[in-house]
């Protein structure tokens, strides 16, 4: 599995590879992390990370992976 939801409230926001949410484009929150291939990716909410742990489950499962 390339992803990690497990131990988001160990990720640092000072670790993250960028400033702004891949979804909306608003400044990432130190609340809203998660880890994706190794990295730790933020959002500007909650909602757009679970948005984008979903999706990356969906394509796992129809890739094969998950």
């Amino acid at each position: 599995m390339s992803h990690q939801t497990d131990g988001r409230n160990d990720l640092d926001i000072a670790d993250c590879i960028n400033e702004t949410c891949p979804w909306s484009g608003e400044p990432v929150q130190a609340d809203s992390l998660t880890a994706y291939n190794g990295h730790v990716v933020g959002f500007c909410n909650p909602g757009c990370r679970d948005k984008f742990d979903a999706a990356v489950r969906y394509f796992e499962a129809a890739r094969g992976d998950g």
